[in-house]
């Protein structure tokens, strides 16, 4: 079988952990090839790399302008690679790929699209014309696409109700973490004082851009201090960067807040801290969630729309003040700074609810195996190809 895995640049450090896994565990016959957006692999991988070298035409104006040209690439890749199936992921990439197969009409390729994103909330968050752009084309992709992988129960009924695509067409695939692998770097060294002080840190770790809401955090964080003595550590980079360096200096604790950047072992930073806050407006699976739980530091965490609630919670379980004491973190709603302080405030407080959520989180984190995931990604990806094959068979057959 010759494989495309077609997905972002390195600088998506969870997605990019995902595509490793996936690829370095499919069998030796899955012949693979790696296409970049750009730049390269931080992660381990089997069989070639290519990138369509995006970054040479972010000078263009119009970005749809960059996709076409992105298109045209990537076409030929899939012309001389003749792959039986590509697997996407990342927005960007399943529309590369939609417009460069749709042009190869005699092409016996199967896309099966992986979905990472809560793609109804587009709308939301991206009203006008980016909006109805967005969604004329993610409904041509879910159309086209032969298999669809969602990273969650809440995903999967997203693309189902948003955009009427048959439940059978999509399969469910949690993304995996290597407990042991984790549990074993959150045992290496770290050099910065505050790691050594007896002030409590919150931490976060994840891309900082809209979707990430750090500023809620900050904003969060600067009501807690008020309280207690805390520091706050963000573990990773993007556009919002300077942006959220400024809010926190507005709020006045900028000497209280470390931007640590990209952290190729961020569960050496994340295991000595006393609170891991996530604050995505909406999540697909978030992949930092079932690390961090897998380092054992508990969590307070949005109920954002997305698979969020599924790593966290079995059932819901409210209690009087908003703040919903689930099996593995604590829930508040989106936006509600207010609660999400309060919900800070208890795990920096309660000892025992601290151990119990480091323990617990520990043995869901377990759960979620890589060896488990990369079985069912190549089992969808057979039977994708498998169906081709009978069909093609079955119409030499028949003339």
């Amino acid at each position: 079988m010759k494989l495309i895995i077609f997905t972002a640049s390195s600088g998506w450090a969870g997605l990019s952990r995902i595509v490793s896994d996936i690829s370095c565990r499919l069998p030796e016959t899955v012949h693979q090839t790696i296409v970049l957006l750009e730049g390269g692999m931080r992660y381990p991988y089997r069989g070639k790399l290519r990138t369509l070298g995006e970054s040479s035409r972010k000078h263009l104006p119009v970005r749809g302008l960059r996709m076409l040209l992105n298109a045209v690439k990537f076409r030929s890749i899939l012309k001389q690679e003749d792959p039986d199936a590509v697997l996407v992921f990342h927005h960007d990439a399943r529309a590369i790929n939609f417009l460069a197969q749709v042009s190869l009409h005699a092409s016996r390729c199967r896309t099966i699209a992986v979905i990472l994103d809560v793609p109804t909330q587009y709308k939301r968050y991206f009203p006008g014309s980016r909006g109805r752009l967005h969604n004329l084309l993610i409904s041509h992709i879910l159309r086209h696409a032969h298999r669809i992988i969602a990273t969650a129960e809440a995903v999967k009924s997203d693309i189902v109700s948003g955009y009427g695509v048959a439940p059978g067409k999509t399969d469910v695939i949690y993304a995996g973490v290597d407990s042991q692998k984790v549990a074993k770097m959150a045992e290496e060294a770290v050099d910065h004082p505050w790691f050594f002080e007896n002030v409590p840190i919150i931490v976060s770790s994840g891309r900082f851009v809209f979707q990430k809401n750090l500023a809620d955090l900050l904003a969060a964080f600067a009501l807690v201090r008020k309280k207690r003595p805390c520091r706050l550590v963000l573990i990773g980079d993007g556009e919002k960067r300077e942006a959220l360096k400024q809010t926190a200096a507005n709020l006045g604790v900028a000497d209280s807040v470390l931007f640590l950047g990209y952290q190729q072992n961020p569960f050496k930073f994340i295991a000595r801290s006393r609170v891991f806050a996530f604050t995505s407006l909406f999540d697909a699976q978030p992949l930092a969630i079932m690390e961090t739980m897998a380092a054992g530091c508990p969590i307070v965490a949005y109920d954002c729309p997305g698979g969020t609630r599924e790593m966290l919670a079995l059932g819901p379980r409210k209690s009087s003040d908003g703040i919903e004491e689930a099996e593995y973190g604590l829930l508040v709603p989106v936006g509600n700074v207010d609660l999400l302080s309060n919900a800070i405030m208890r795990l920096l407080e309660d000892q025992s609810l601290r151990a119990r959520y480091s323990q617990l989180g520990r043995e869901r984190a377990r759960h979620f195996g890589i060896p488990e995931m990369a079985e069912e990604y190549f089992n969808v990806i057979t039977a994708a190809v498998s169906s081709i094959r009978e069909r093609s068979t079955h119409r030499t057959l028949v003339w």
